[in-house]
């Protein structure tokens, strides 16, 4: 109790220079490649500091959650963000329309959708001769199936997206908790009398984190929403990654297997950025022998790969996109010809190797992507035998995202808010006053 007391300002902090160095921080011009180093070590802080924190388990809902005031009040406020960002969307959508001109991933996705919705599916995955004279598309399924229905009723697509972000940030909401209940004591720990911990100065102390959180909560709904600098609102596909992997957070704490499994599957099926942190979250379940856990979420993977991949498009086409990683270091040559400024406004470590140095910086990020989260499993469970340690899944995953991105070969800004997300998600469970069994 006494080492999260001391750890929980450093957390903090930690999340603090992460989000502003990856948002509003970036308007400071010339200063990007310095906030990237900034923003790796704290991804890397917050990493470490999760396996000294008490377990993180999933507040309890209750017998009748609906009836509580706290829930209602959380409901209310969701609808807010909602309606917030239902007005901003509107705005961008008029503002910027669906154009390859404005940038190519949201109409690939749209021929991707409409090939799968005229029964088009062995095409899926062809050139698209009126996207950049034959652009070949290299979406996953779980990236583009989301879109179908909305293809299919005629709205506009951007509207998965959103439904994405909502979902994050909704969950945010429900999983904050602002300040202490007043009626109970801060400290559960027995051995502290009650009376001492109800203090107004502990209870300052202790209500001050959540007030911070929920400032630099703000912050981010703000510039990914009304900014739109990197442009998550108008032009890209990331907010359904970035539900998938906020998914994925609230599946491993809540303990179910099978949800996990179907969570990391819409991860890895999406976007590759989870590619070395499965190994390692494996590894992990076997030195625990938690081996029904590891066949469940085996099974449910091999379920969802073949469901969301082989069904939709076919063998031939997985085989042809297992290949696809090999071809970003001519993609990154390319970015660098013809928008060198996207290595200067990301806090990504791209720009430190330059245009000549995009196949080593490649070999990093598949060296490091493989091999650090396993690594670092590994050191903290054998740690963990001498000292408390916990979190380890949820630390190597933070720790996973952080290096995939931080050294990604063309470091789109929009890619980013994935891990910002996830973080956001851990903190608002990292710092509860009191807490409570349940919500």
């Amino acid at each position: 109790m006494e080492l999260e007391k001391k750890l929980t300002p450093s957390i903090l902090i930690a999340f603090a220079v992460e989000t502003l160095t990856a948002t509003w921080f970036l308007k400071i011009p010339g200063w990007a490649p310095l906030f990237s180093i900034l923003y790796l070590a704290s991804g890397i802080a917050i990493a470490g500091m999760l396996l000294y924190f008490p377990a993180i388990r999933l507040p309890s809902p209750g017998r009748h959650p609906w009836r509580s005031p706290i829930n209602q009040r959380r409901l209310v406020i969701t609808g807010l963000v909602a309606l917030a960002l239902y007005s901003w969307c509107l705005y961008w959508f008029d503002e910027i329309p669906i154009d390859v001109s404005n940038a190519d991933m949201l109409p690939i996705i749209k021929v991707m959708g409409e090939r799968f919705i005229a029964g088009q599916r062995s095409h899926i995955y062809d050139p698209i001769p009126t996207i950049w004279h034959g652009a070949l598309p290299i979406y996953l399924p779980a990236m583009w199936l989301p879109y179908v229905p909305a293809l299919a009723s005629g709205i506009d697509m951007r509207w998965i997206a959103i439904a994405g972000l909502l979902f994050a940030f909704g969950t945010f909401v429900f999983l904050y908790r602002p300040s202490a209940d007043p009626s109970q004591p801060l400290c559960a720990n027995p051995s502290i009398d009650p009376s001492e911990s109800a203090l107004p100065s502990a209870r300052s102390a202790q209500t001050r984190g959540p007030f911070f959180l929920g400032v630099l909560a703000f912050l981010l709904f703000w510039w990914v929403v009304a900014d739109n600098t990197a442009g998550v609102v108008s032009v890209s596909e990331e907010g359904v990654v970035i539900g998938y992997y906020v998914l994925l957070v609230l599946a491993l704490l809540s303990g179910k297997p099978w949800l996990t499994g179907i969570a990391i599957s819409l991860c890895m099926l999406s976007r590759y950025a989870l590619v070395g942190w499965i190994p390692a979250y494996l590894l992990y379940l076997a030195l625990q022998r938690r081996w029904r856990h590891l066949s469940i979420i085996t099974f449910t993977g091999i379920l969802c790969f073949t469901l969301l991949f082989l069904v939709p498009v076919g063998w031939p086409t997985f085989l042809r996109l297992i290949h696809l990683p090999a071809d970003y270091v001519a993609f990154a040559d390319r970015v660098w010809n013809d928008s060198p400024a996207v290595f200067t406004t990301a806090p990504g470590l791209a720009w430190f190797f330059g245009r000549k140095g995009v196949a080593i910086l490649h070999g990093l990020l598949i060296t490091f992507s493989f091999t650090l989260p396993a690594l670092f499993t590994v050191l903290a469970y054998r740690r963990a035998k001498s000292r408390p340690l916990s979190n380890i899944p949820l630390a190597s995953l933070k720790l996973s995202l952080v290096i995939f991105y931080s050294f990604i070969d063309v470091p789109y800004l929009y890619l980013f808010y994935t891990s910002s997300l996830v973080s956001l998600i851990v903190m608002a469970l990292v710092i509860r006053p009191n807490r409570p069994h349940h919500t």
